[in-house]
């Protein structure tokens, strides 16, 4: 993890070439102690959106159908902090700086009270990578995606395409439609009112995936939690499609509320290397499976130590 968060820095301190700043209007505004500044930026519709940030920033992104971006910037006013915005003819980038960036400070202490409110036509693709942030996503339409070494995220009514890539996520989606690709070593992910329909994955190493569907998938559907629960709740829909079961034969549990169809033990590599002899080594895993209606989609549920669950 340390050699992400190490390898996003440096990408953030990079400048985008070929673009030119766009000038912002500045508001002041006196608080205790800390002086508060607003900036805003507004654009006419374009196909990408990119934001880097870092830090602390708090973004909340919201869709509209008003055919304009426009971006409000809440913060402390610092020497060594700055976010600009350029505008080139496809798209949007908004990017924090760190001049004089110190190596052994902590990444988190930077942008430590800024928020940044964004407005996005439905359409857009939201591009979103740092090392770190917080977002709250509502109301989108169109297509989200992030790459961060740690971050929360909470999506609220999003419909389209949500794919993250952190090394530390906790993510919460409720009452999305669209295809899905969550991926962490560490953190949890949960949904409320899921509609799966495009080939959709959730995946943690460490953390809890809990997927708690609006309606049976329309696509194919991965689920998996390497040392933890990977649960898959109908809450009460057809239960319909291939189901295919995974753990490890020696620590792992299968749970579901239908008998199965095939019942076998295959041999996979070792996923925890203790020491370098055991690499190329093989363990037992158990592979579950039954097919309820038609055989598709395909919904899997795969643990090594942990729990595969399916419930009704």
């Amino acid at each position: 993890m340390e050699t992400i968060s190490r390898t996003l820095i440096i990408k953030l301190l990079l400048l985008l070439p070929g673009t030119g700043i766009i000038l912002s209007s500045t508001v002041s505004a006196k608080l205790p102690f800390r002086e508060l500044k607003e900036e805003t930026w507004q654009f006419s519709k374009k196909d990408t959106l990119s934001l880097e940030t870092m830090g602390n920033t708090k973004v909340y992104i919201t869709g509209s159908n008003s055919g304009k971006i426009e971006i409000k910037l809440l913060y402390i006013d610092k020497p060594n902090e700055k976010f600009e915005a350029k505008e080139t003819q496809g798209g949007i980038y908004l990017k924090a700086n760190i001049l004089n960036y110190n190596p052994h400070k902590p990444t988190q202490t930077y942008f430590e009270e800024s928020t940044l409110i964004i407005t996005v036509p439905h359409g857009m693709y939201i591009s979103c990578n740092g090392s770190s942030g917080e977002f709250e996503v509502n109301g989108f339409i169109g297509f989200l995606k992030a790459v961060y070494g740690q971050g929360r995220f909470s999506i609220r009514n999003v419909v389209g395409s949500v794919n993250l890539q952190l090394a530390m996520l906790e993510a919460k989606i409720q009452h999305s439609k669209g295809s899905f690709n969550l991926s962490s070593g560490i953190g949890s992910i949960r949904t409320k009112d899921l509609t799966v329909n495009g080939k959709s994955s959730f995946s943690t190493g460490m953390g809890i995936v809990k997927i708690s569907l609006a309606r049976e998938p329309e696509a194919d559907l991965y689920v998996g939690s390497s040392f933890n629960k990977a649960q898959v709740n109908f809450n009460g829909h057809p239960v319909t499609g291939c189901f295919e079961f995974i753990a490890m034969a020696d620590g792992g549990r299968i749970i579901s509320p239908f008998k199965f169809d095939i019942e076998e033990t295959f041999l996979d590599d070792i996923k925890n290397y203790n020491t370098s002899s055991d690499f190329g080594k093989k363990d037992d895993y158990f592979r579950k499976s039954f097919i309820r209606g038609d055989s598709k989609p395909k919904i899997t549920l795969k643990t090594l130590t942990g729990i595969a669950k399916l419930s009704r």
